[in-house]
């Protein structure tokens, strides 16, 4: 990736001008670059960790009970959110894209395969294994109406700082403008407006730089409020623009308030992390099939340490070696010591392993005790809602830019399928045979959901896509309705959100929108 100053950007002439460098960014402007296009990737950070400052308010967060602040969701630096990112990878489902389902009022309008062919390359950019099915267990009675064959997948530890060294490198044939930010864009109208050219603003300085396509690649909440700012001042160009911009504001619920217990007792080790091969780390989940009220993954782990319940030495050991002033209902935790003194090395071992430098990300360790009782975690699907958006505020930032004002909310509709979903496992896993879930009374259930669901990492549903510009933002290419050259590759064009971490899906979509950039190219119907 070579790096330029503003004047030689400005010199150049590109095919395609990507705004931001995180996971979405550069997966297409590498794919378009191999292709033969000239690209610029513009990122307002650097080659640092990206890390936002803590006293700076980039939002104005009308809902501090669910949402985070950008200082804990996004990185603003070459590698974005990769720098901070969990690293747990997985799939859309079949499910998710179907048109006739209850849960979706506006669902996918492309095919689940067509989305589905980029799914391991994208893999393959997120150094993980594309495989995302796995046996269940030896031992797992068959269960009608649950799958533990769908399995999650863990990224490589030094992903991101290696595609940073990479990066450093003039291997790739992608420009890199570094510390810039895209003020406004320039318009020229007719039947498809066209960006002719973006306002950059680096060191103080404000410049012009022609633009053949432009792609905002830059994450939910500021893709959507690059757009805002664009609606705001360009109302023609925007004339047919849908309502929804900035509506429909979907993250997760995630979290445990139920417990579970298996039938049998061997069968635990099956449902933790495991490494077969030398192939990255993958869980089992438990996912609902046929008849779901939303799309949920759940999966176990162990209860809290100063839960004796648990019945674990190690975990036990564990929480009283960190804690040695705490000697509250120290007792259970000396009995589960005694009647697994084995617990007590393989506490020392694992902790010995967690100072030792990491090679590879360390999953959170299930440690097998029988038939339990486990927590039962789950990630659950947001359900769009009209009034859960993000809008320009009337304060602005350092540049005299409007902030966005965010309104993110969770509807009862949602809650009451995440509530209806615990239920429905637990009955199928009884009458299965497999296991028994604990769960609070039906408004316990509901409050606890509720008490424990916040997001603002995954901002889905911003800019969704849709055939219909009525009813959304980009097209079924990603191109933003009524424009000829602008696209958007992140997680806000999805109009579902599912149960799956979109960061998988959000680098296959980009590598989809590469492709037909590509295509465009090379026909000659570029703009």
């Amino acid at each position: 990736m070579t790096r330029v100053s503003l004047s030689d950007a400005q010199a150049a002439e590109y095919d395609t001008c990507v705004i931001g460098a995180g996971a979405a960014g550069l997966a297409l402007a590498f794919a378009l670059g191999r292709s033969g296009q000239r690209v610029l990737v513009i990122e307002q950070g650097g080659f640092d960790t990206g890390e936002i400052d803590t006293a700076e308010d980039r939002d104005e967060i009308l809902s501090p009970q669910t949402h985070d602040p950008r200082q804990l969701t996004n990185r603003e630096a070459v590698g974005g959110s990769l720098l901070g990112w969990g690293g747990r990878c997985m799939p859309f489902d079949p499910e998710d894209f179907a048109a006739g389902s209850h849960r979706h009022v506006h669902p996918w309008p492309i095919p689940f395969d067509d989305y589905a062919r980029w799914v391991t390359p994208a893999a393959e950019f997120l150094d993980t294994d594309p495989v995302f099915h796995a046996p269940a267990p030896s031992g797992w009675p068959a269960v009608e109406g649950v799958s533990v064959e769908r399995i999650e997948r863990l990224n490589a530890l030094e992903q991101a700082d290696a595609l940073q060294d990479r990066l450093k490198q003039d291997d790739v044939p992608v420009d890199l403008l570094s510390q810039a930010q895209l003020l406004s864009m320039c318009w020229e109208g007719g039947v498809q407006s066209r960006v002719q050219a973006l306002q950059i603003l680096q060191d103080g300085q404000v410049a012009t730089l022609p633009c053949r396509q432009v792609v905002l690649a830059c994450g939910g909440l500021e893709s959507t409020r690059l757009l805002l700012l664009e609606q705001a001042a360009q109302p023609s160009v925007f004339q047919g623009s849908s309502e929804a911009l900035g509506r429909y504001y979907m993250g997760h619920l995630t979290g445990a308030v139920a417990e579970l217990t298996f039938r049998d007792p061997e069968i635990c080790e099956g449902f933790g992390y495991q490494s077969e091969n030398g192939q990255s780390p993958y869980r089992r989940r438990f996912v609902l099939t046929g008849g779901a009220p939303s799309n949920v993954a759940f999966w176990v782990e162990n209860l809290t340490p100063t839960d004796p319940r648990h019945g674990s030495g190690e975990i036990s050991a564990k929480h009283l070696l960190k804690h040695p002033d705490r000697f509250e209902n120290v007792g259970p935790h000396i009995a589960n010591i005694l009647r697994d003194p084995a617990g007590m090395f393989d506490a020392v071992r694992s902790g010995a392993k967690r100072l030792a430098p990491a090679s590879v990300r360390r999953p959170q360790r299930l440690v097998a005790h029988g038939r339990g009782p486990y927590a039962l975690a789950y990630h659950a699907e947001h359900f769009p809602e009209h009034d859960s958006r993000v809008m320009l505020s009337d304060s602005t930032d350092h540049t005299g830019r409007r902030r966005l004002k965010v309104d993110f909310r969770y509807g009862k509709r949602t809650v009451q399928a995440l509530v209806d979903s615990h239920k429905l496992l637990a009955r199928r896993l009884q009458a299965g045979d497999a296991a028994e879930m604990v769960l609070p009374e039906d408004d316990t259930l509901a409050e606890a959901i509720i008490r424990k669901s916040r997001d603002g990492y995954h901002q889905i549903g911003l800019t969704r896509m849709s055939d219909d510009p009525g009813d959304g933002i980009v097209d079924t290419n990603c191109r933003v309705h009524g424009t000829k050259n602008l696209f958007i590759a992140s997680a806000s064009v999805f109009p579902v959100s599912g149960q799956a971490n979109p960061t998988l899906s959000v680098v296959a979509m980009a590598l989809r929108l590469a492709d037909h950039i590509r295509d465009q190219h090379q026909t000659g119907s570029a703009a």
